[in-house]
């Protein structure tokens, strides 16, 4: 028996890692693409315009994920465990849900909005209001896109999902500044911006093509079956905590804008983007594995969950470690590609490095808690974290500038990330943060999963 469980442990986890490794080459490849098209972008804006137009996308990205209502890890986690008791009248159910949720915040968050920035203009130039008004119109895109993605991860094909918005997406943007760089024709805010949406619609074509035969096989046929109030209680504390994920890594820069110029967000946003560069590792882990936390729970394998889980922390913690040294080393060059004045943000680099990595130590307690029914005490630590975030913001951008935010970031990710740790062990008994991670217990044992 021991060696069947073994044997099942050591399948599952070959089959993560190539999921995972796939999906980080995807990443990896869009990362370069989107390295290369904010740089095309920054040489043919100019600091000042890169940095309005980065600011206003960091809005976009914000509203965008807050569209999604929770429905991103609620389909991801139902859908697996819908498709692996071949229940598909709940999958036809669920997936009907959540597109019409999706949809109708998408579209009540367009129309607020839009009527903040042209009724209340706080002072934005008429250029500035146009190019507000063209970003937050690509809302219900930004959250149709994580829509498709979340089909793809329960459906254990994430690749199909996250392909076409990390190559896609980018390709259209440089695609585009090249082609009008061959026309002659200058750029602007507005024209990357224009690029950008372009990018959303065609990637998300792209995802509902490779999607579409999977889906059909799925629904073909099927009387849908609703459980309302199961999905609205699961997604609302889901809801709250993409909202947080999302305030949590970008507040730096949206408190910024309010205390430097443009210029200088543009800095910052440079810096960021490098640095996220390492969290397509926990990311492409995710992908992989948050579907497969449900299905193990709910089959009551904790042994085999737990060993999962410390492999992928392992694994993410000395990836992400390795990655934050080359990129702190070369950060400096790296960051003169966006235009010699961007270099003098390289130590920024290197803090937001740390704070990643930091994250991956303590494991992936929001999956884990997401995916096994905690999702409530899930939000509170990233609420915590938040308001910890926001206050360190408000307190150290005045006295210290670029340094300041980059400081408030790291604090906020190390308290999230030991506060979700501490709730997966005392709510789940699973111990998340690497190598401790890896002492597992030898037996079975029925976890606290709630459906």
């Amino acid at each position: 028996m021991a060696r069947t469980d073994t044997n099942s442990e050591s399948g599952t986890f070959s089959r993560v890692r190539l999921q995972g490794v796939g999906i980080m080459g995807i990443r990896v490849c869009g990362a370069a693409l989107a390295l290369a098209a904010q740089i095309l972008a920054s040489r043919l804006l100019g600091a000042e315009d890169f940095g309005r137009y980065s600011l206003l996308l960091v809005w976009l990205l914000v509203l965008g994920y807050a569209a999604t209502a929770g429905s991103g890890q609620l389909v991801c986690r139902y859908l697996a465990q819908y498709a692996a008791s071949r229940d598909q009248a709940s999958i036809a159910g669920l997936l009907r849900a959540a597109l019409v949720t999706v949809l109708a915040v998408g579209v009540v968050l367009v129309g607020a909005a839009v009527a903040v920035v042209v009724f209340f203009p706080l002072g934005l130039s008429k250029s500035d209001v146009l190019l507000a008004c063209l970003a937050l119109s690509a809302i219900p895109l930004v959250a149709l896109q994580d829509f498709l993605e979340s089909i793809a991860r329960g459906l254990d094909r994430p690749a199909l999902g996250i392909g076409p918005a990390f190559l896609v997406r980018h390709l259209a943007i440089i695609f585009g500044l090249l082609a009008l760089l061959a026309l002659g024709g200058s750029a602007d805010a507005l024209m990357v911006m224009g690029f950008t949406v372009a990018g959303l619609v065609a990637s998300i074509l792209t995802q509902y093509a490779l999607l579409r035969r999977h889906l059909r096989d799925a629904l073909s046929g099927v009387q849908p079956r609703y459980d309302l109030y199961r999905w609205v209680t699961r997604a609302l504390p889901m809801a709250g905590a993409d909202i947080t994920e999302m305030l949590l890594l970008n507040a730096d820069i949206l408190i910024l804008g309010l205390f430097v110029a443009p210029e200088y967000v543009a800095f910052y946003f440079a810096a960021t983007r490098l640095a996220q560069i390492l969290a397509y590792v926990p990311y492409g882990a995710t992908a992989a594995t948050a579907q497969k936390y449900a299905v193990l729970a709910g089959r009551s394998k904790s042994s085999e969950l737990q060993a999962l889980i410390g492999k992928v922390a392992t694994y993410s913690t000395v990836l992400t470690g390795m990655g934050a040294l080359l990129l702190s080393l070369f950060a400096a060059q790296l960051l003169a590609a966006f235009g010699p004045e961007y270099a003098q943000a390289a130590p920024i680099v290197a803090l937001l490095c740390l704070g990643i990595v930091v994250s991956c130590a303590f494991g992936p307690g929001e999956d884990v808690l997401n995916m096994l029914g905690q999702e409530r005490v899930c939000s509170l630590a990233f609420l915590s974290a938040l308001a910890v975030n926001i206050a360190l913001n408000f307190a150290l951008i005045p006295l210290l500038g670029l340094t300041g935010a980059a400081l408030a970031t790291v604090s906020a990710l190390a308290l999230r990330g030991a506060l979700l740790a501490y709730f997966a062990r005392v709510r789940l008994g699973l111990v998340l943060p690497a190598f401790l991670s890896l002492l597992r217990p030898t037996h079975d044992r029925e976890i606290p999963y709630e459906t």
